[in-house]
């Protein structure tokens, strides 16, 4: 009967750790993750955990922008990412990022951490930092909530500080499936205000999972629908 016990309770465990969190937020309060402004890893991440993802948009002038990224949990918690943004064959940026949970009591219904993002433009004099807190909250059985708040810095040519803000509300549909409205703006900063808004679906396959939206972006010279795709693989 003990030996019984203690192969339950390792199979309860086992069966916790849900082998499809590329598209997750979080992984107690299990919020889904935004489709633009993604996350390294979902908040409360355990160490070891590796993901490769694409984030592809489409212009109306027919260009392409597309980041492929390396997301690694070093320790339970925390995590790093590599990414390369691309428009059609040509590296725009090189970018780094590196994220951490934050200590909470409400851990069944909320979550929260922060996030720091470096970029540096390929070619041109201009590189910006981000600072981000992170929240999560779930309510009822198929509602979530999740947002990114921070700020910017902007050295270039032209200087200037932005403040960030991206707010998304999700509905579980499915275990598999999930829609959102995701909501993302900058204040005007060195490289002007943008604002976007973007319904999407999140549909996960073992461990592929794919999210995929059409919204509206807003910026300077540019007032257009924007379509988003992306694609996660997790090791």
């Amino acid at each position: 009967m003990k030996s019984l016990a203690v192969c339950l309770l390792a199979v309860t465990a086992l069966s916790a750790q849900d082998p499809d969190e590329g598209t997750l937020s979080s992984v107690r309060p299990r919020i889904p993750e935004p489709l633009v402004f993604d996350l390294i890893r979902p908040l409360g991440a355990e160490r070891g955990e590796l993901e490769v993802n694409t984030l592809v948009r489409y212009k109306p002038n027919g260009a392409v922008q597309w980041a492929p990224e390396v997301e690694y949990a070093f320790a339970k918690g925390y995590g790093l990412e590599f990414e390369l943004p691309i428009e059609n064959l040509r590296i725009q940026t090189y970018k780094a990022a590196l994220q951490g949970t934050l200590p909470g009591p409400w851990k069944k219904k909320f979550i929260h951490g922060w996030q720091g993002i470096g970029e540096v433009a390929r070619g041109q004099p201009y590189w910006q930092t981000d600072a981000l807190y992170l929240a999560g909250l779930r309510f009822r059985s198929k509602w979530s909530l999740f947002s990114m708040t921070g700020w910017r810095a902007e050295r270039g040519t032209v200087h200037g500080n932005a403040l960030l803000g991206n707010y998304s509300l999700f509905r579980h549909q499915s275990k598999n499936t999930t829609f959102g409205l995701e909501t993302n703006y900058k204040s005007p900063g060195a490289t002007g205000r943008s604002f976007l808004v973007m319904p999407q679906a999140h549909v996960r396959a073992s461990r592929i999972n794919v999210q995929f939206g059409l919204g509206w972006l807003r910026s300077p010279g540019r007032n257009a629908p924007q379509l988003a795709l992306r694609f996660s693989r997790e090791f």
